[in-house]
């Protein structure tokens, strides 16, 4: 334990925030409740617990290394007592300091999940853009295509009547039948 480096276990950078965080938990300044807030304020504020939590575990564990620093004085001491205490504080100190430490990688790996979970939802977010803009361009594609067709019949049409002579249907080397 004592060559861990406390200093690893740093706070995570948070994007600015849309919210106030106190003791009581989220006040949003809309004005929504905490069901309609969306997911990205959430994991905000989590990451902000998290950043915290890891300032209060570097702390404690800064204060448990002081401890097992001053047993092991202790324990050079001739008293035979005060060196039993002391390796009682010892032992206690360094099974205090390795469930930081595992406290303190579980914190990193959720900072990291939620890190990648953020990167996630952006992702998602710019593939329904560009679902979207490429929906856009297959329907005035379609549109363009039906409307060229539509010229394209309207035209043979017009060539059609043009050159018919007599009643539909009707060939223009038929003779043309009136009634008398």
């Amino acid at each position: 334990m004592d060559d861990f480096d406390i200093s690893l276990y740093g706070c995570w950078p948070l994007p600015a925030l849309s919210f106030a965080c106190d003791r009581h938990g989220l006040t949003l300044s809309d004005g929504l409740e905490i069901k309609a807030a969306d997911l990205t304020a959430l994991s905000d504020h989590y990451a902000g617990l998290l950043n915290e939590l890891t300032r209060e575990m570097s702390a404690q564990f800064e204060q448990f290394r002081l401890l097992r620093e001053g047993a092991a004085a202790l324990m050079e001491g001739g008293d035979e007592a005060a060196a039993k205490l002391a390796r009682a504080d010892l032992k206690a100190a360094t099974e205090a300091m390795s469930v930081i430490v595992r406290t303190l990688e579980k914190i990193d790996a959720l900072q990291r999940q939620l890190v990648r979970d953020r990167e996630a939802e952006e992702e998602r977010a710019g593939e329904a853009e560009t679902l979207d803009v490429a929906q856009a361009r297959l329907l005035a594609l379609v549109e363009t295509q039906a409307e060229a067709k539509a010229a394209l019949l309207f035209e043979r049409w017009k060539a059609e009547s043009l050159a018919a002579t007599g009643p539909p249907g009707a060939t223009s080397e038929q003779p043309i039948q009136t009634t008398a």
